[in-house]
């Protein structure tokens, strides 16, 4: 039986999946690593500690702040080698264009039954339309009623987004490809995975295998570096953010927003927890006055 979810699903298939990711709910963190040197002992714990593929791994989604699922599936495709740039189609927001299209699509369904049911006089069917449920609805759907749906999604917009990497990670990228013998496109295939089980499965790394790798490494952070800090494989995403916004001076936050896809900056304030850093650094001064 469809319904909202289902039919999307059905929708995305026949518009050939232009997004291989499975999205998956986010994980959240406190705050990134704003200090460099911090930075840097988290990555050089990777380093010491993990495969090369994960630091592989860390350093692109540093570089880019492209979302977990969005760098387990990145191809090698993507990337132009002349410039070193790359480009992949943004898993989410691309899924969120569909789903948005497939609730238009199940709207002019409704109001096309509501308009028969007025026209034929039927005060009843047009109430049900009225109210039935998106999920309802769909699940009552004819081909034809269908089809508006699949033309909505198929029409929706793909969200790209191109980085520029830097010849050090180009180099790895290169390294790495010519050891993909499952000629799969996956530059974190399960195949150059250093485990039995996933040599005998297709497709890429997932953000759990990620979050695996390193969670010994946010454990290590947590006990020897800095105990406030909550961390998890998204926080590659939220370091980079802040990163930019450090960079982009006055027009920093602004640009950060931009990278993130944030509609607003305010709501990029939030998510890297800028009034938690600007209370610590209130603190420090506050109690530094006290000794002088």
């Amino acid at each position: 039986m469809l319904n909202l979810q289902t039919l999307t699903a059905k929708a995305r298939e026949l518009r050939g999946n232009v997004v291989k990711a499975v999205s998956t709910k986010g994980s959240r963190t406190m705050t990134p690593v704003y200090d460099r040197d911090e930075q840097r002992k988290l990555r050089e714990r990777i380093q010491q500690t993990q495969p090369e593929w994960v630091l592989l791994w860390w350093d692109i989604s540093v570089c880019t702040g492209w979302r977990t699922s969005d760098v387990c599936n990145f191809r090698y495709s993507c990337i132009n080698w002349e410039t070193g740039q790359a480009t992949i189609i943004v898993a989410k927001q691309t899924k969120a264009a569909e789903a948005r299209a497939t609730r238009k699509g199940i709207e002019i369904v409704r109001q096309q039954r509501k308009d028969a049911a007025r026209m034929a006089g039927d005060h009843i069917a047009y109430m049900q339309w009225d109210s039935i449920s998106c999920d309802e609805l769909a699940s009552t759907m004819t081909d034809d009623e269908q089809a508006i749906v699949f033309d909505l999604v198929s029409k929706a917009d793909v969200k790209h987004d191109t980085k520029q990497l830097p010849p050090n990670i180009i180099k790895r990228l290169r390294g790495r490809m010519a050891l993909n013998f499952a000629d799969d496109d996956l530059v974190f295939s399960r195949s150059q995975i250093e485990s039995n089980r996933c040599l005998r499965l297709e497709g890429s790394v997932s953000r759990q295998t990620i979050w695996k790798k390193l969670h010994s490494v946010m454990q290590w952070f947590a006990g020897f570096i800095n105990a406030k800090l909550r961390l998890s494989a998204y926080s590659s995403r939220k370091i980079a953010a802040f990163n930019l916004m450090n960079a982009g001076g006055e027009q920093g936050l602004l640009i950060a927003s931009e990278m993130l896809g944030h509609s607003n900056p305010a709501i990029t304030r939030t998510y890297l927890q800028l009034s938690s850093k600007a209370a610590a650094i209130q603190s420090r001064l506050a109690m530094e006055g006290c000794h002088a």
